[in-house]
């Protein structure tokens, strides 16, 4: 954990052409129509809040998460971020923008590889869930390393392919959680830092390695 990683370039953050991806919602099948607009308003909403999506990354942590611990799911303190999550995943796996650990641990949840599969992409986590499987890992417990894991260091350094990954993109997240406890806003999502190292922070870790 008390690797240090060599840092990465990253581009500014910058929205995807809206008929691009009106388009792309529109062409998701399996889903009703109240669903999609549902998305679309939920989008339009989040891209008339942040126009310049660098601006987004300012916020403050709280105000980009959205939902806090505790909140309803449908009455989130902050909406407009809170139901952009597809929105901002997407743009994460189309190379638009690439994102910070603190939001990502942050947010608890993240269906990165359901975005994937909408979009055409294949991330490659299935090779690594077998090979997990091949080495004696049960198949449930595989799975979960690997879709949080993967999701996070793809979303953190714009990959498409797991076979991109290198052992400093895990030393990062690993580095990450260790300070995550030192982040100012910290308090807002875990009670305490021990809470977080014994909880969260255990899972993440044996997710990683």
């Amino acid at each position: 954990m008390a690797a240090s990683p060599d840092p990465v370039r990253r581009q500014r953050p910058r929205h995807w052409p809206d008929h691009e991806y009106v388009r792309f919602v529109r062409g998701q099948d399996g889903f009703n129509h109240h669903y999609l607009n549902a998305k679309l308003r939920y989008y339009r909403a989040f891209r008339e809040r942040w126009p310049d999506l660098a601006t987004w990354f300012a916020e403050p942590l709280a105000e980009r998460v959205g939902r806090l611990p505790g909140e309803s799911f449908h009455r989130p303190s902050f909406p407009a971020s809170h139901k952009a999550r597809p929105y901002l995943t997407y743009l994460g796996l189309r190379g638009y923008a690439t994102f910070d650990y603190r939001w990502m641990f942050a947010v608890g949840q993240l269906r990165v590889h359901d975005q994937a599969v909408l979009a055409g992409i294949d991330l490659g986590t299935a090779a690594l869930v077998e090979e997990a499987i091949a080495l004696g890992y049960s198949g449930p417990a595989a799975k979960q390393a690997m879709h949080w894991s993967v999701a996070r260091i793809v979303l953190r350094n714009g990959l498409t392919d797991v076979a991109d990954i290198t052992s400093e993109h895990v030393a990062e997240v690993l580095e990450a959680i260790r300070l995550f406890p030192e982040d100012p806003e910290f308090a807002a999502f875990y009670p305490s830092a021990e809470q977080f190292y014994e909880g969260p922070a255990k899972c993440w870790i044996t997710h990683l390695h």
